[in-house]
């Protein structure tokens, strides 16, 4: 039995959903450019006003947002930043979590595939179901940025900032993943599964306000992908890049042990 070709035939559809849903807010966002660029003196003289505290958590001290590159990656906090890592934890919950809550792992696990290659095709292909929907809505913002746009675009920041939004999108998935491998049922695994995205996204916002708070960043994904900060200084710093790499192989490798041992319920 291919467990990764059925999910992925029939995780398809909800994932063009949300990739058509993200392009359209992208492009939703993106309209709005050409009038905003008009009043950007005007827009400067209103940032001024808002709070600092503000200004720290959108990265929108020292960005210009007379750059559409610049504008879009300010707002990809929530269009693609956070609702592409809600995207990735509840890919979790359907590919691993509900096998228990809709009493079908009895059936899955019955077939003669060892626990650890069940586990592993789902993983492979949630992963990969987050790389097509990462890989279209950054070719659509490619284009979207290179129609609105009036000034060259920076490619090579331009696509480490996309390739930073994979790396936490997986990194979130991971993350999930492990805490749902240890939790006994799995009728809450959807709450539970947003609950963690938006704590960690909440912990990255709190470590932007203050430099007394900063050490929290190094607790939470979104701070390492934080894209406001690469496309500013054009790299990934080399300890948050560790720090992915570390709760990723952490968090599958926690996960295969717990869920190669753990009793599923039926």
């Amino acid at each position: 039995m291919n467990v990764y070709s059925w999910e992925m035939r029939h995780n398809m559809k909800s994932t063009m959903i949300w990739t058509v849903v993200l392009i359209v807010l992208l492009i939703m966002y993106a309209s709005v450019y050409p009038s905003m660029v008009k009043d950007v003196e005007l827009i400067s003289r209103v940032m001024k006003l808002m709070p600092r505290a503000f200004l720290r958590i959108f990265g929108l001290e020292d960005f210009d947002l007379a750059n559409i590159f610049h504008y879009l990656v300010t707002i990809s906090s929530i269009y693609v930043t956070l609702l592409g890592s809600v995207f990735s934890a509840l890919l979790v919950v359907k590919l691993v979590a509900k096998e228990e809550s809709e009493k079908t792992a009895e059936f899955l696990l019955s077939k003669p595939l060892g626990r650890k290659s069940v586990l592993a095709q789902k993983l492979l292909a949630i992963f990969s179901s987050i790389l097509i929907l990462d890989a279209i809505l950054g070719l659509a913002s490619f284009f979207v940025t290179s129609y609105f746009g009036s000034e060259s675009l920076d490619q090579s920041r331009f696509w480490l900032f996309w390739a930073s939004q994979i790396l936490l999108h997986i990194t979130v998935s991971s993350i999930v993943l492990c805490f749902i491998c240890f939790s006994k049922r799995q009728d809450g695994a959807t709450s539970l599964s947003i609950g963690i995205v938006f704590v960690l996204y909440i912990f990255s916002i709190i470590a932007k306000l203050t430099e007394k708070a900063k050490l929290l960043g190094y607790f939470t994904p979104f701070y390492y992908s934080d894209g406001v900060r690469i496309v500013k200084y054009g790299s990934i710093e080399p300890i948050f890049l560790l720090l992915h790499f570390v709760l990723i192989l952490a968090s599958l490798s926690v996960s295969f042990i717990v869920y190669s041992r753990k009793d599923i319920y039926v």
